[in-house]
């Protein structure tokens, strides 16, 4: 297959498979909260953040598996895809070893520190630990789920995705009626990361046919390749986990613990929106990897302008259309008295946007061997942000963790734009023209304004019921985006070309 239709077929999967995703987490989630409450999913919350920090022991080493096993499969080098597999496995295995270790070792002061009640700490310990091993498990595991990535079969991984859903509705279902509250749904965790490890294994072998595990086999240039590319992706891992993560334990440590439950379900909804777009960006690593390998510069830029332009046209109308409607959402899907939760999903809207502006970019950096752009601007935001947050939510609460946010990642996109186009030579002025930015900007600002309007005549009538709070808002997104679409074809934002990419990638 050509690298076009490569990409199509990967990102065709991948909207499939991650709007089933996202659709199962936001059904779990108010059930979850059902049976547990804001307090105990907070501490769901933190646990997700503490072995997130522990998984920055790694340096960044899996975020080059799939990088360099795409490369050297289009190089036809098996010999050095085993090597890359095999170093990835045992590096893993040893670290999830001194990982868990850690964990056994730290848990109390940790619990201490992020001010779990007493009566809570039985059972925070025991889901904390649980997920300690799960998570370094999982990273052991994580080399043979790549070699979907690598091998862009994108459709596999999704199919399985997709396919373990169904146990893990059934066993969430299970564990909370059976009433094992947190812990159940953590063993859940471990029971569905058993079947999801045992497939990706066993795929491992198929689509690699020559591939064996020797843990002995071990190539020192091979896994400073790793590590070396690895390090640089670490710094934006690191950003990530500062910015978005850290929140929530600050939240912790300053403020009521059940706060944090309110920003977790904010963040859950923005970040889903967020996750939108970014399917299209999916595709791209293996596929500018295969390009660069091929020394095809003109189609890198070729891939990064149109690429950046649909998702762009996607990115800008959701994030507008949830600030917009972030009330009636959070109604509609959890009830009343989640203020908080509204307050989360306006102030990240803004800042996943600006994100979205060089998201693609950034996936383009990483393919084409440049990983360092992200890393410095990564870096930069990760700081600015951690001092920023600790400044702001002491003289202004809840409000001054998101706006902290806002303001470092708003900074650090800047930077690392000006850096990619610097070396791309492509000016930011003539990208703004070629993406028509204003055009992303205005239609969606117009149509989420009327809705706006709207929303605020009938705001009484709108949250009296559950039931006509959710019709209204579907209601809302179907004549947004038909009317959103109808005004981009009436302008021709897209060519007749990206009309059919469009169509091939949306049609099935």
């Amino acid at each position: 297959m050509r690298v076009s239709e490569k990409i199509i077929r990967n990102t065709k999967f991948n909207i499939l498979g991650r709007f089933w995703t996202i659709l199962v987490a936001l059904f779990l989630t108010p059930y979850i909260i059902g049976y547990i409450g804001m307090e105990r999913f907070g501490i769901w919350a933190i646990v997700g953040v503490l072995t997130g920090y522990f998984g920055l022991l790694d340096f960044g080493v899996r975020d080059s598996f799939v990088k360099f096993i795409a490369e050297f499969y289009a190089k036809k080098d098996d010999k050095t895809i085993k090597q890359v597999i095999n170093v990835g496995l045992v590096f893993y295995s040893l670290l999830g070893a001194l990982i868990i270790i850690l964990a056994f070792s730290f848990i109390d002061p940790l619990l201490r520190l992020f001010k779990i009640p007493v009566n809570l700490r039985g059972e925070a310990s025991f889901v904390f630990l649980l997920g300690v091993i799960i998570f370094a498990v999982s990273n052991a595991l994580v080399v043979f789920g790549a070699i979907q990535g690598g091998l862009q079969r994108m459709d596999i991984s999704n199919k399985i995705a997709v396919a373990i859903t169904i146990p893990n509705i059934i066993g969430t279902i299970f564990f909370l009626k059976s009433g094992y509250g947190l812990p159940g749904l953590m063993v859940n965790n471990a029971l569905i990361l058993g079947i999801s490890g045992t497939i990706n294994f066993i795929m491992a072998f198929k689509l690699l046919p020559t591939l064996k595990i020797n843990p002995f086999s071990l190539d020192k240039k091979i896994f400073k390749m790793l590590f070396g590319f690895g390090t640089k992706r670490w710094v934006t891992r690191i950003e990530d986990v500062v910015t978005f993560q850290t929140d929530k334990l600050l939240i912790s440590y300053f403020l009521p613990l059940g706060l944090v439950g309110y920003y977790q379900l904010g963040y859950l909804i923005a970040s889903k929106a967020r996750e939108i777009p970014s399917l299209l960006i999916s595709a791209i690593v293996p596929a500018a990897s295969e390009l660069e390998a091929g020394q095809k510069r003109e189609d890198i830029i070729k891939l990064y302008l149109r690429g950046t332009k649909y998702l762009l046209a996607i990115a800008f109308p959701i994030f507008f259309f949830i600030f917009t409607t972030a009330d009636l959402i959070v109604f509609s899907w959890l009830g009343k008295n989640f203020g908080h939760t509204v307050l989360v999903i306006q102030m990240l809207a803004p800042s996943f946007l600006i994100m979205s502006l060089f998201a693609m970019g950034s996936a383009i950096a990483v393919g084409i061997g440049k990983p360092e752009f992200q890393m410095k601007a990564g870096g930069g935001q990760a700081i600015l942000n951690l001092i920023l947050s600790v400044i702001l939510i002491i003289k202004m609460g809840f409000v001054g963790v998101l706006l902290a946010t806002l303001i470092s990642v708003t900074l650090s996109t800047t930077y690392f734009g000006v850096r990619l186009h610097n070396y791309l030579k492509l000016s930011l002025i003539d990208f703004g023209k070629r993406l028509r930015l204003g055009s992303l900007v205005f239609i969606p600002a117009i149509l989420s304004s009327i809705i706006f309007i709207f929303n605020l005549g009938f705001k009484n009538i709108l949250i009296s019921n559950r039931f006509y709070a959710l019709s209204f808002l579907i209601s809302e997104i179907l004549l947004f985006v038909i009317s959103y679409l109808l005004i981009l074809r009436k302008v021709d934002f897209f060519d007749k070309e990206e009309m059919q990419i469009f169509r091939n990638i949306f049609v099935l």
